[in-house]
């Protein structure tokens, strides 16, 4: 499929239109919890943006700085695996 083809419109109201709800922000963070607790399961990538959301909106100071150490070191050890390649 060519990625330049437009998607067609659909007869669905427009996203754009819609307010989010009041919650999204806990439903947000909520989610990238679940991930980092379920980190066995999902990529380093998801886990690393799941870190950075708890370190930004997590209300605890304690999950914001764990968070942001797990993604800094999920950082270190990505730059540091192989990415294929003969031996």
């Amino acid at each position: 499929m060519n990625a330049m083809i437009p998607i067609p419109a659909s007869n669905a109201r427009n996203t754009l239109d819609v307010p989010c709800p009041a919650d999204w922000p806990a439903q947000r963070l909520a989610e990238a919890r679940a991930i980092v607790a379920d980190f066995v399961h999902h990529p380093d990538s998801l886990i690393i943006l799941a870190c950075r959301a708890i370190a930004a909106h997590s209300p605890d100071a304690q999950e914001r700085r764990e968070a942001g150490a797990l993604a800094g070191l999920l950082t270190c050890l990505s730059n540091r695996k192989r990415k294929g390649g003969a031996a």
